[in-house]
């Protein structure tokens, strides 16, 4: 009888702890984190040895290591932008940039190198965004933002800087001479241009030809948004099949801000693109733009893919 309560005894004892062993599951290595740290480390040198040598590749796929280990490191997601810009993957580099800066939206380096990204890319209104917050941080930096403004035709702001700068006798040898030489003929360009284009309105009041129209649009669309916007309006209730029309009229949305409204343009107009690959690309590329206003970078990179996959086939 004492042997049977011994053996319930033991089976009680035995079930009850199983049951407890099975609820907490299998405890954590305490070594785990330690090994997970040695293993970032190690894809972290081995990306940027990687890089020294030029193997973007096999350096962004050490870098994806570190962020499955550990997920928004600044450090790796700058890492991963630099690695992209170097392969001219400048949707890719952009993101990831900006990835880093949604963590640590002051971090120097990443504005600085995000700026370097847009001005590859030619998104030269872009790089001054990002720039005019790097020139708060850094002074000097605002001679950076001469020349930007100079090729975004921003040509007040340009001189205004210089201005400054010449106040307070930080003018460069270089923006001296730039001063100089640039300044005086831009804008003089900048005079003929706004000649050019009213001349060109004044034709079209009479003639509203296409060719004039679509004169007028080309040279307002790098100079004159509110032209762009009035022009573009006009010649879709005009040429409401004309695909140009749709992509300027999106453009001009775009650089007010007014994404949907840009992507409600460019949807209704490809449809007209017709056996024009430069054309149909460019409508891609506005989407992008779009897509990419809304923080929708999912559908911006599908959309510029398509542009690039365009303009390769050619």
């Amino acid at each position: 009888m004492f042997k049977k309560i011994q053996i319930l005894f033991f089976i009680v004892f035995f079930t009850s702890s199983f049951a407890s062993f099975s609820q907490d599951s299998i405890p954590i290595s305490p070594n785990l984190k330690e090994e997970n740290r040695l293993k970032f480390q190690d894809h972290f040198f081995k990306a940027l040895a990687q890089k020294s040598i030029y193997n973007y590749r096999i350096a962004i796929e050490n870098l994806e290591k570190c962020n499955e280990l550990k997920p928004k490191d600044v450090s790796v997601l700058f890492e991963l932008s630099k690695n992209y810009l170097m392969m001219k993957r400048f949707f890719e580099a952009q993101v990831y940039a900006k990835q880093a800066l949604a963590i640590d939206p002051d971090n120097y380096w990443v504005l600085k190198h995000l700026s370097k990204v847009y001005i590859a890319a030619s998104n030269i209104k872009a790089a001054i965004q990002i720039h005019e917050k790097i020139a708060k941080q850094n002074l000097k930096e605002r001679e950076t933002l001469v020349y930007l403004y100079f090729q975004n035709n921003q040509l007040e702001k340009s001189k205004s800087i210089i201005a400054a700068l010449e106040k307070e006798q930080q003018l460069t040898p270089r923006l001296v001479r730039f001063k100089n030489q640039f300044i005086k003929i831009k804008s003089g360009n900048l005079v003929v241009n706004s000649e050019r284009l009213q001349g060109l309105m004044q034709s079209f009041e009479s003639d509203k030809s296409f060719d004039t129209l679509r004169k007028i649009l080309t040279l307002s669309a790098t100079s004159d948004n509110a032209i762009l916007l009035s022009y573009s309006k006009q010649g879709l209730e005009l040429y409401p099949a004309q695909a140009f029309v749709y992509l300027m009229n999106a453009k001009a949305h775009n650089q007010n801000k007014n994404y949907n409204k840009a992507i409600e343009q460019l949807t209704n107009g490809i449809d007209f693109v017709i056996d024009n690959t430069k054309l149909e690309a460019n409508f891609y590329d506005e989407l992008a733009v779009s897509y990419s206003g809304l923080g929708n970078e999912k559908e911006a990179k599908k959309n510029k893919n398509k542009a690039l996959a365009l303009r390769k086939n050619k």
